[in-house]
């Protein structure tokens, strides 16, 4: 073999079943149901047919969907580990690598995820998805656009409404981040943003894809918030908040690590997954309760969530003066609002390990508890 010829896939060396017209039509058939059942959000169903397609051949288009219907089901950390076998395991496949890229830039893992793209545009230089995703993964907040939305290697899920609900007209736009609380029911999110649109028309989405309609609550207590620069939405229907941690039972100090997350925008009400960003929390600004962010994230409308060093919801990052990022605390917003704090079981409280120092989660298992929590709001104008 010349030293530059292209790897060829593992199926075309030693797997025979290629060759069998009749099973690689109804593999075939296979994925495209897998796909469908994935724009339907019934994942139990996409992940059934993606492995039936896995046992007919061992092929990167199979497992890359897998990859996908893991995110939906906001696996991330078992996406992830999947995704590094199949990138590794296909070097032939472009989109595999790319897909690891930007599933490692999304968690976090910026300095790793270059490496990959480096690496696998190293071998396979002209692929168009693999230049497409080094121009996006280049900016602040990238953007799957254009072959990035393309299957099967999409690089974001897909968006899925609520039962009962119209989809998003093509008008509407996503105009900055959210933050879920109350079980799934209720919205955070800046203030300017929510009011932008005129037609008072709103949707959420979280990083599952799973959207809403959400109107303005108009509460006395949700008024509050508005001073803040923060509007409460009540969602229609609620959204999953399983595998979220709880909110934080006190203020991180300044100084603790931190992670904040958030969607790219303003643009087409595309679903995505977020982007987070590691750092240290900061000290608090003034008399309004807020606080600095201390963690660096690009310019916008900001909205999304901050967890702490155990992953915990800790508040919500806004735009202050001078744009520089700052945090509402989580214990304000709950003051506020008259949300009771969430209490452990007795059977969950360990005296022993409370005398001992906090662990900060690996960042994979902050991004996982985010995936729920960080919302896109998207507005009709």
């Amino acid at each position: 073999m010349r030293a530059d010829a292209q790897p060829r896939s593992p199926a075309a060396i030693t797997d025979m079943r290629v060759l069998d017209t009749t099973r690689m039509e109804a593999r075939s058939a296979l994925l495209g149901r897998a796909e469908s059942e994935l724009v339907r959000g019934d994942i139990a169903a996409a992940t059934d047919a993606f492995d039936r397609a896995a046992l007919m051949l061992h092929a990167p288009d199979t497992e890359m969907g897998l990859v996908r219907t893991y995110m939906q089901a906001g696996q991330y950390r078992r996406a992830l580990a999947f995704c590094a076998h199949t990138a590794g395991a296909h070097l032939e496949s472009a989109p595999a690598g790319a897909l690891y890229a930007w599933l490692l830039r999304a968690g976090g893992q910026a300095a790793f995820a270059e490496r990959v793209l480096n690496e696998t545009l190293a071998r396979l230089p002209q692929d168009p998805v693999l230049i497409e995703a080094r121009s996006a993964l280049a900016k602040p907040l990238p953007v799957a656009a254009g072959p990035l939305l393309q299957t099967p290697h999409r690089m974001a899920p897909q968006g899925v409404m609520a039962r009962g609900q119209a989809e998003i007209p093509e008008t509407a736009r996503i105009v900055s981040s959210g933050v879920l609380i109350n079980d799934g029911t209720l919205a955070l999110v800046p203030s300017s943003a929510a009011r932008s649109a005129a037609s008072g028309t709103l949707w959420v989405r979280n990083g599952l894809g799973q959207t809403t309609r959400a109107r303005i609550d108009g509460d006395a207590s949700a008024q509050a918030l508005e001073a803040l620069g923060v509007t409460v939405l009540r969602l229609e229907a609620a959204l999953d908040a399983t595998g979220a941690q709880a909110v934080a039972a006190r203020d991180p100090f300044a100084g603790s690590p931190g992670f904040a997350l958030e969607y790219a925008a303003p643009g087409a009400a595309v679903a995505a997954w977020p982007w987070l960003r590691q750092g240290f929390l900061g000290s608090f600004q003034g008399n309004a309760g807020l606080r600095r962010l201390g963690i660096e994230v690009a310019d916008g409308p900001h909205g999304g969530p901050v967890l702490d060093a155990n992953g915990r919801l800790a508040g919500m990052a806004l735009q202050g003066s001078e744009r520089e990022a700052v945090m509402l605390p989580a214990s304000r917003w709950q003051s506020l609002l008259e949300i009771a704090p969430a209490t452990p079981s007795p059977s969950a409280v360990d005296p022993a390990a409370s005398a001992r120092p906090s662990r900060v989660i690996p960042v994979d298992e902050a991004y996982e508890s985010g995936l729920r929590l960080a919302l896109q709001l998207i507005a009709l104008p």
